[in-house]
């Protein structure tokens, strides 16, 4: 077989694989655990713990509804498999999704995101629509996973899978062969570093929520909108785990939260004890109000840190090391 040989091929990747049955799962496992952190924050910081445990149950609920319509969807809409085409080459693999339906959708999600203001619609339109061609290089850092039994190829990055290659019962060996020797001759699989990058991600979220505590229990004493903590938050999270631009709304909510709470601290208020008089809440600040002030201070200098650490380069986000894993 000649290394500049293509083998391309068109076949149905399996919706109901126990690879894709894994993914979805864990996905909404994810989104689960991700409204928790984030709804769980703002009721702890506003003395709400009580509320928790029933939002827990409900957003349960709701999280496993998504996961069931998530497999009626691929039943019904999809009738349990996704048209690829992939080819392996001597540069890598390349998958491109020609199924009608999937693009169809990727578009309306887009559209109706975008008519109706819902981002989250849009996001995953956007999202779904720029994964329609995925490829891996020989020239990442990945190992291969050959599971002859149902003729698939997984490429696994440092901590998940990247991609799916679901073969033929004709042509496994040959891909499979393939496959070995591009990474052979290429030395990919050597690439892969010695430990996961996983618990560096989820000590960065930890992180995260440690230094955003302070500052939403701040809005809650202060009585400021929680809007600007909550952006922030969000997309501190989105810099650790997606991409390192977001970093630029971190600091600009922090700056906007600097601004809003000084503004709250000097605004003049009647005095009640002495009709006539006024009084910054700056004046009559306790020690407690002082330690309050610098932990929120101290938490956004942890922001500051890792979103300039993001931008400059210094802190991967976890999407963006997994696109450099793909080569």
């Amino acid at each position: 077989m000649s290394a500049k040989e293509h083998i391309t091929w068109e076949t149905d990747l399996r919706l109901f694989s126990p690879e894709m049955a894994k993914g979805w799962s864990l996905a909404m496992v994810a989104t689960w655990l991700v409204m928790m952190l984030i709804l769980g924050i703002v009721f702890v910081a506003q003395g709400d713990a009580d509320d928790l445990p029933p939002l827990a149950g409900v957003l349960l609920a709701v999280t496993a509804g998504l996961w069931l319509l998530g497999f009626l969807i691929m039943a019904l809409l999809f009738r349990g498999g996704l048209r690829v085409r992939y080819t392996v080459s001597e540069t890598g693999v390349r998958m491109d999704t020609l199924d009608k339906v999937a693009k169809t959708s990727n578009r309306l999600a887009i559209a109706l995101g975008a008519l109706s203001g819902k981002p989250g619609l849009l996001g995953a339109g956007l999202i779904n629509r720029s994964r329609e061609s995925e490829a891996v290089a020989w020239d990442g850092a990945f190992r291969a996973e050959l599971r002859p039994q149902r003729h698939l190829v997984v490429f696994k990055g440092s901590w998940r899978s990247l991609m799916l290659v679901q073969c033929t019962a004709e042509n496994y060996p040959r891909v499979a062969a393939r496959v070995q020797a591009e990474m052979e001759r290429h030395g990919t699989s050597r690439r892969i570093p010695g430990k996961s990058p996983l618990p560096a991600y989820l000590g960065r979220t930890l992180l995260v929520a440690l230094a955003s505590f302070p500052i939403f229990a701040l809005h809650e004493e202060y009585d400021l909108d929680v809007f600007l903590p909550l952006l922030m938050f969000c997309f501190a999270l989105a810099t650790i785990w997606l991409i390192p631009l977001f970093g630029w709304v971190v600091l600009g909510s922090l700056g906007l939260i600097a601004f809003t709470v000084l503004a709250r601290l000097l605004e003049e208020t009647p005095s009640y004890i002495r009709p006539g008089q006024t009084f910054t809440l700056l004046e009559v600040m306790s020690t407690e109000d002082w330690l309050m002030l610098g932990l929120a201070g101290l938490g956004a200098a942890v922001l500051v840190w890792l979103s300039l650490g993001a931008l400059r380069g210094r802190i991967q986000a976890a999407l963006m090391a997994d696109q450099g894993d793909m080569g």
